[in-house]
């Protein structure tokens, strides 16, 4: 081989090197070249940001305003909790151990919450004990799910709004602040959609035939909070989330 086209090899080779380090590492993380937090395409409602509840919300109502269609079975529990927590009773409450809020309580904690939307997954941080969900797009549910303080997530869109389905739930959280039981059988909906620059229409449904004799929705209402910055929040034994 010539001098000359030795050279030409090793220039090569060369300029080769950075598109094959950057192929080996794409390919060690077990990801295609696309970027991990690839924005979603223009066009595509965006619900990145930092957002509060526009109120508290405490105690969940159906979209009517009317209490939720507990069986007796659930009734009988909601009362149980009710009284408990009248009386001053608040380790009856799951989180006052320190527990996972749960879902769709995690929404209501009176904590802000980050939503930072990919091509990939629509992750959720929030405040409230460093709890983070995870939800994919467009996956499917496992066939016979462990159940988990979370769930199990999948996020989709239907047309403008994104739509979150939540099943495979353990049955130690609450609903809501009020004591809202729910077993294991628990399904929810979360929907999602802008309604301008800074806010959130939302609802979640509940379908639960453990305790409840319909499916029933709650609505509510999530602000934007431009530069407002999560802070350290950890839960201990006298810290009421």
């Amino acid at each position: 081989m010539s001098a000359l086209l030795k050279a030409a090899v090793v220039s090569i080779a060369v300029a080769a090197m950075p598109a094959i380090a950057a192929s080996q590492a794409s390919s060690a993380r077990g990801t295609p070249d696309a970027p991990l937090f690839e924005q979603p395409p223009p066009g595509t409602p965006n619900f990145t940001g930092k957002w509060a509840m526009a109120k508290r919300i405490t105690h969940l109502l159906t979209e009517s305003g009317q209490e939720p269609p507990l069986n007796a079975a659930g009734t009988a529990e909601y009362l149980k909790r009710q009284a408990a927590l009248k009386s001053g009773d608040r380790k009856i409450d799951p989180v006052s151990d320190c527990l996972m809020h749960g879902v769709p309580r995690l929404l209501y904690a009176p904590y802000p919450f980050l939503i930072l939307q990919t091509t990939r997954s629509v992750d959720f941080v929030h405040e409230v004990n460093h709890t983070f969900r995870i939800i994919y797009w467009d996956k499917t549910f496992p066939e016979d799910p462990d159940p988990e303080y979370l769930g199990y997530s999948i996020a989709r869109l239907d047309g403008s709004t994104l739509v979150i389905d939540s099943i495979g739930f353990n049955d130690l959280t609450w609903l809501d602040y009020s004591g809202l039981p729910h077993g294991e059988k628990l399904k929810v909906e979360e929907r999602y959609t802008l309604s301008g620059h800074d806010r959130i229409r939302g609802s979640v449904t509940i379908t639960d035939p453990d305790y409840y004799t319909r499916p029933w929705t709650s609505r509510f209402t999530l602000v934007r909070q431009p530069g407002m910055s999560l802070k350290e929040n950890v839960c201990t034994d006298t810290h009421r989330m």
